[in-house]
Parts: structure tokens; sequence; C-alpha cells
């Protein structure tokens, strides 16, 4: 082989093998970034779990702190508000009623009552 012909062969086994280590460090860094997707989508799929546990959680100590919503006792109405056997004033119906808390009512006028919590208005 002269050394024209053979150095056209060297350039064209060169630019073959660079081809080819091109095309396996593209393979080598899809396969990467394929472990990497991957990667990422169970760790999603891990958020995604512990934010619904976290929401159970949340929701069981929401429900712990708050009394039952069954009446402990039947209160009794008088000028819109509750009243408690045993127990002197008048109390809020919309404090008892959503949180259980007997507030007690203060007298604007004569026939309006206020909670001095959440601010309703009771009376005739």
């Amino acid at each position: 082989m002269d050394p024209v012909t053979a150095i056209d062969h060297a350039i064209t086994l060169t630019r073959r093998l660079r081809d080819i280590s091109k095309n396996v460090a593209e393979a080598e860094f899809k396969n990467v970034l394929a472990d990497l997707s991957n990667e990422l989508a169970d760790a999603k799929l891990e958020i995604v779990s512990l934010k619904e546990q976290l929401a159970t959680k949340a929701e069981e100590l929401r429900l712990a702190k708050i009394p039952s919503l069954e009446p402990a006792e039947k209160p009794t109405m008088k000028w819109g508000a509750y009243q408690f056997k045993g127990e002197d004033g008048l109390f809020c119906t919309a404090c008892y009623d959503t949180r259980r808390q007997k507030v007690r009512t203060t007298r604007l006028d004569s026939r309006f009552r206020q909670c001095p919590v959440c601010k309703a208005l009771l009376g005739a």
C-alpha cells in the first residue's frame, strides 16, 4: 500500500473511531440520563406518598383537638342564645355548635346579645 493510501486509510479509520467514540459516549450519557429520570420518578412517588401520610396525620391531629361534635348536654334556647342547666348566663350558639365552647354573651341592648369571641349577634 502506498503511503498516501495508507494515510487516507488511517484518516478514515480515525474518523470511524471518533464516530464510534461519540456514539458510545452518547449512549452512556443517555443511559445515565435514563437512570436519573427513573430516580426522579421514584422520588416524586415517595414525595406524594409522604404528602398523603402528612395530610392524614394532620387530619387526625385536627380531629383529636376538636371535642366530640355530639353535644355533651342539650342546651335550651332563650332569646336566641343557649342556656345550660345549672349555669348562669346565655351562651353563644355559634361557638358551642362549631367548637363546643361555652362562651357567655354580653348584652348590647334590650333585644340583642353579642359573643365576645366570634362577634355573632344573637337575639330577637
